[in-house]
């Protein structure tokens, strides 16, 4: 019985993936996998091939999705005013949020919970909410190979560069250079990585 309800599921799943990629994507998008509750919304969404997005996760605004990344549950990747490009072979666990104007390459790891914000509220009126003075976006950008903790935030305007390494529950504020393993409320330099052996 158990083996029946999940051949269903996984059936509908197909089904459902079929759907998208021919009405909804225009047949681009090659091997696409969607959970439960998945959710499209904007013309300019492209998908690459063997894309997996899992349960609850949300894909709204202008978005590039390169070839064989995979979304875990609970995810949302939003924007409204800008672009968001995600490369190939990448990975964002579950809960996390990336919004505004971010570029991320390939191979970039994401664990789960981490905020990713590529615009900021202006702020700079006194007689005026904050609500009310719209937003500006530097935007963020996520080079190749980097390995970004639980629990990580990532403000605007942020480079941070191949290879890196972020520690979980940081803040990074500023740029991030090459090879760099990082860590901390704001995030600083802990050591750089080389090919020797500790």
């Amino acid at each position: 019985m158990i083996n029946l309800l999940f051949n269903i599921r996984r059936g509908r799943n197909f089904i459902k993936s079929i759907i998208y990629n021919v009405l909804f994507f225009k047949g681009k998008a090659k091997m696409l996998y969607c959970g439960r509750n998945v959710s499209f919304r904007g013309k300019n969404i492209t998908l690459g091939k063997n894309i997996r997005i899992y349960d609850n996760s949300k894909i709204f605004g202008n978005i590039k999705i390169g070839d064989n990344t995979s979304l875990s549950e609970n995810v949302e990747v939003r924007t409204n005013f800008s672009k968001i490009v995600i490369g190939s072979n990448c990975t964002i666990n579950r809960n996390s949020l990336v919004i505004g104007k971010v570029t991320i390459g390939d191979f970039v790891l994401i664990a789960p919970n981490s905020v990713i914000v590529g615009s900021n509220h202006n702020f700079q009126k006194l007689d005026l909410p904050i609500k009310k003075q719209g937003v500006s976006s530097k935007g963020i950008i996520i080079e190749d190979d980097v390995w970004i903790g639980a629990n990580v935030t990532i403000l605007d305007g942020v480079i941070i560069g191949k290879g890196s390494i972020v520690a979980a529950g940081s803040v990074v504020t500023k740029d991030i250079g090459p090879y760099s393993i990082v860590g901390g409320i704001p995030a600083k330099v802990i050591k750089k990585r080389n090919n020797e052996s500790e």
